[in-house]
């Protein structure tokens, strides 16, 4: 029997000599001594690798990427901790002050018996109603504006329409109606001011002080927005004037009785009329007419002039005191004075036309008298809205105006 020399087992060749027991498990060790412990084994490494510049630079990435990640985690928890709020924590009136209201409140639905309920909260917000009928305030016209009469209307209805007084209209609109509302026709051009008044054309030798005298208004009225008036200026004849306010001259809104009947003398050759209750008749007009002031001259306003849409006549030209002729046959059914027109003369010619001869100074003819084409009727004058001596002449077919430079020979 050989007797074998001692031997020591020196274990495992990866065993660890010192620190470990039989059963090769780890000794306990504190959570001190294990951060020692990796500490130690940090800064070896990097000892180590101090030379290293990359191998230095990627662990430091790579701990300060972990250390990135965990703080944005940790912020995510602190901010989802201050906006979700448990419903059952959110009773009192404090805690909803920033809520929104109740009907717009997104509430996330539970997903356990007993597991919390979560309401996101937002700033109130006010929210204005939806209102698709938008009522615009009526504003003040700034400017004069003209209407062309149509079928069926009267001075009633239009005022209504322009919400203004009847009398507004017809003060306006002397000149065209002559303060006889009932001789509104069709095709008619009407001034339509923007308040109630008169609109007022200046006649030569106006002033402020004499316009607002004669329509019951102050000074002041007549410096307004539509009015190119300065104090201490002059006064343009044949402006136009808003007067707010002013009353103009009296006129009767019926018409005279109608004429009495005709006088059986033949309707195609006789012209018939009236003068208060008397019927008056004599030789009817041809139709052609003359010039009634022997020449083709125009001093003012032509028929529908576009300074003065209004106008419904031809201003001829005349010297004060001129013979004015009539234009064609027919009886005298006015001879006087008529408002604006100042003396007027009025020929009714038996075949639905009738001429109008305005401004005279003087007549030579009566209502009533028969008169033959190219008879003197009177003498040129400046009377009624005259700035100058000339003659307002129309003629009128059924009443409705027409363009007498279509009827000149």
């Amino acid at each position: 029997m050989t007797d074998e020399p001692n031997s020591v087992d020196e274990g495992p060749p990866n065993s660890e000599p010192d620190g470990c027991s039989e059963t090769g498990s780890p000794p306990d060790r504190t959570p001190l001594q294990t951060f020692g412990r990796k500490t130690a084994q940090w800064t070896a490494t990097v000892w180590r690798w101090g030379r290293d510049r990359q191998s230095v630079l990627a662990v430091i990435g790579r701990y300060s990427a972990h250390l990135a990640i965990i703080s944005l985690a940790v912020l995510i928890g602190v901010v989802g901790r201050m906006t979700l709020t448990p419903v059952g924590a959110v009773g009192s009136s404090a805690s909803r002050s920033m809520s929104l209201p109740a009907a717009a409140e997104p509430v996330a639905s539970p997903t356990a018996a007993n597991s919390p309920i979560y309401e996101l909260e937002y700033p109130r917000a006010v929210v204005r109603q939806a209102n698709p009928l938008t009522t615009i305030p009526e504003r003040e016209r700034l400017q004069v504006i003209t209407y062309t009469v149509e079928s069926g209307d009267n001075v009633f209805w239009i005022a209504e329409r322009f919400k203004l007084s009847y009398t507004t209209i017809v003060w306006s609109n002397m000149e065209t109606l002559q303060g006889a509302p009932w001789l509104i026709q069709p095709g008619l051009t009407l001034f339509i001011p923007p308040v109630d008044g008169v609109y007022h054309s200046v006649m030569e030798g106006e002033t402020v002080e004499t316009i607002a005298e004669k329509f019951g208004v102050s000074l002041e009225a007549l410096y307004n927005d539509w009015n190119a008036v300065q104090p201490g200026e002059a006064l343009a004849a044949g402006a136009l004037l808003v007067i707010p306010g002013g009353v103009g001259e009296d006129f009767d809104l019926e018409a005279p009785p109608p004429p009495p009947s005709a006088p059986s003398v033949g309707v195609a050759s006789a012209s018939w009329g009236y003068c208060g209750d008397t019927a008056v008749s004599g030789y009817g007009g041809n139709g052609w007419f003359i010039l009634p002031t022997g020449s083709y001259a125009v001093s003012g306003w032509y028929f529908g002039d576009p300074r003065n849409p209004g106008h419904i006549g031809l201003d001829y030209r005349c010297r004060l005191g001129d013979p004015i002729y009539a234009s064609d046959a027919g009886v005298v059914v006015w001879a006087g004075w008529n408002g604006g027109y100042g003396n007027l003369v009025r020929v009714r010619h038996g075949n639905g036309y009738e001429t109008y001869y305005a401004h005279f100074n003087a007549y030579a003819v009566s209502c009533g008298d028969p008169v033959v084409q190219g008879q003197v009727i009177g003498y040129c004058g400046t009377t009624g809205w005259s700035t100058g001596p000339h003659l307002h002449y129309e003629i009128r077919y059924n009443g409705v105006p027409q363009n007498p430079q279509r009827f000149e020979p």
